[in-house]
């Protein structure tokens, strides 16, 4: 800890420590918005699945939390950009494969899952006070084509 605090304080004028140290908060940001804004749905198999494209590599990142998460329900989270996925199944540890490997998830737009999310949106929404450009600000378009609550 004390190693960290004399690096703080010794480089905050050295531009490439700045640098680091600026990508490793965006890098967390992403990790923590992910968190709580992957919207996993069940496949006819029943693995819980969930799509993204963060900006980062950020799948290890994840793998702690949605285990403690799911418990020994299997689940899986698909980085689309990179062609990788995160998944979790029978109860093993949490691993990172190409996308090549899994079977066809499928359609997962439209389950009933999806539209009782929708349905509590528009039960906590208050139509008076919808403000787009302030949820855009808050929510960031790369994210909402992957929550139901955004698709028509």
């Amino acid at each position: 800890m004390e190693q960290m605090e004399l690096f703080e304080e010794s480089s905050r004028a050295d531009q490439d420590a700045i640098a680091t140290l600026k990508a490793g908060d965006r890098v967390q940001r992403e990790i923590h918005r992910l968190m709580g804004l992957l919207r996993f749905s069940p496949d006819q198999g029943g693995v819980y699945i969930a799509r993204c494209s963060p900006d980062y590599f950020i799948l290890p990142a994840l793998a702690e939390h949605f285990t403690l998460r799911f418990g020994e329900t299997p689940w899986a989270i698909i980085d689309e950009k990179r062609g990788l996925c995160l998944c979790r199944q029978n109860g093993g540890p949490a691993r990172i494969i190409p996308m090549a490997v899994l079977p066809e998830a499928g359609d997962l737009t439209g389950d009933s899952w999806e539209e009782l999310w929708r349905l509590y949106h528009r039960s906590v929404n208050n139509e008076s006070r919808k403000n787009p450009r302030l949820q855009r600000q808050f929510m960031p378009g790369r994210y909402q084509k992957y929550l139901p609550e955004f698709r028509p």
